[in-house]
């Protein structure tokens, strides 16, 4: 890379983050400075002809019909009222545990991020319910600003997984054996959450002395028709199994090798449609579906643009030669493999104070994928840890966007206290990152015996 072409990517990249500054959007903010970095590279021409084609080139790829048939079956599945009993169903069994409120909001959160693809819409969805339930049974609401900011992470983990997705498409490793390889290290995680979860509470009630927790947990408030909240005969078991029917359906196929990702996920958006059709009365079918696509539609653009213009940007580091000098550099320089592992996840931080995990993914993926894969290590097993630590950086301070959503949804809250109560499930990230690498057999295990394609 030539000082020109280093310049150059100078200019690419402040007028990228001023564009942010602004508050343009994310794919606009990449597709513009990319452009401008065309133009200065190869000219009017090359700029131009860039614009029109790469758009198309990036999003015309059969693989990727796996985002909006994942996102159909997700939205399906909220509106049939699946996360929900999902949701209810948690709160009944745990509500006596220590902690239980919070225990249930992960495994709430857990629930609903699987079907939606989403940490922020999680985020969004489950603060004010979650956080108004922890509170109520005596705990703070540090605690719940950390289990609702954490707990939205897990639907980065656990398939159906857009960001494996995505993952798999920009780096060419393989999308089932990536959506089953997230099943290990996504219950792994929920599992050190839930630890952390625990611990808190223990910590909690022997700082503060708390004497009627133990009554207030085992006695919730009225849910919305009037009755206990979680009250056995009124769960939503159905729902529940629906869920479960819809997870087997779209995942296991892929586990079993019997159908490709995109058929798996083509067969889980219409087991998704038969559910809302069954739990919907038939006056209303029309309006529930007609509003399930255009919200469908509405998410699909949202991340198709991300990757138009993440694909326009990574074109021009291409181009400038950025990406090959950078896998050079990073080879010639002989280091330790698992030191360069650990930097190169480590860039992945910072990142969360101007992208989205998609956006970071699109983006970083590209770059750092080649590069430890050079080094010998497992392409899939690299993936995941890349969409974990990725997914971290939106609950890490000083600009974890999750913890704006939640500051935002619950205004007492603070997002002083948002972040400090954030902490303690950063450090459980960080020990199960560090699991995952001492133990990559917990993500290779589970792809290793399957028949994904």
């Amino acid at each position: 890379m030539t000082a020109a072409t280093g310049v150059v990517l100078v200019v690419v990249l402040v007028l990228f983050f001023a564009l942010l500054a602004i508050r343009l959007h994310i794919g606009l903010s990449l597709m513009a400075s990319a452009f401008v970095g065309v133009l200065l590279l190869r000219g009017t021409g090359a700029g131009l002809s860039t614009v029109a084609n790469q758009p198309f080139s990036t999003a015309a790829d059969y693989s990727l019909t796996i985002i909006p048939l994942f996102i159909v079956m997700g939205i399906f599945a909220v509106r049939a009222g699946l996360a929900q009993a999902g949701f209810d169903l948690a709160s009944s069994v745990l509500r006596r545990l220590p902690g239980g409120p919070a225990l249930a909001s992960l495994a709430g959160s857990g629930m609903f991020a699987a079907v939606t693809g989403s940490s922020v819409a999680t985020v969004a969805t489950m603060a004010r319910v979650s956080t108004d339930a922890i509170v109520r049974a005596g705990y703070s609401i540090r605690l719940a600003a950390g289990v609702v900011c954490a707990g939205g992470t897990l639907g980065v983990l656990i398939p159906p997984s857009i960001v494996l997705v995505l993952y798999g498409v920009v780096t060419e490793e393989s999308i089932g054996q990536l959506l089953i390889a997230g099943i290990g290290p996504g219950l792994l995680t929920i599992a050190g959450y839930a630890v952390t979860s625990v611990l808190l509470v223990m910590w909690q009630r022997r700082r503060a002395g708390v004497v009627g927790a133990e009554r207030r947990i085992e006695e919730p408030g009225p849910g919305a028709d009037g009755a206990q909240a979680g009250e056995p005969g009124r769960l939503d078991i159905a729902g529940f199994l629906y869920l479960v029917v819809i997870f087997a359906v779209s995942i296991g196929t892929i586990y079993l090798g019997l159908a490709t990702p995109t058929e798996a996920a083509s067969f889980g958006a219409l087991a998704a449609l038969v559910v809302l059709l069954l739990r919907t009365r038939p006056p209303s079918w029309i309006r529930e579906i007609g509003e399930s696509l255009r919200e469908a539609i509405g998410l699909t653009a949202m991340t198709f643009l991300l990757m138009v213009g993440a694909g326009v940007f990574t074109y021009v580091l291409a181009l400038s030669g950025a990406s090959s000098s950078l896998v050079s550099a990073v080879t010639a320089a002989q280091l330790p493999p698992y030191l360069v592992l650990v930097l190169c996840l480590a860039i992945l931080l910072p990142l969360g104070m101007f992208l989205d995990g998609i956006s970071m993914i699109l983006i970083a993926a590209p770059l750092l994928h080649p590069i430890l894969v050079g080094y010998g290590f497992d392409g899939i097993w690299i993936g995941v840890l890349i969409v974990k630590v990725a997914e971290m950086a939106l609950i890490t301070p000083p600009v974890g966007m999750n913890a704006f959503v939640y500051s935002g949804a619950v205004r007492e809250a603070g997002l002083g206290r948002v972040f400090r109560g954030i902490i303690p499930f950063i450090v459980a990230d960080l020990v199960v990152v560090g699991v995952l690498i001492a133990f990559p057999g917990i993500v290779t295990f589970l792809p290793s015996m399957s028949g994904a394609q």
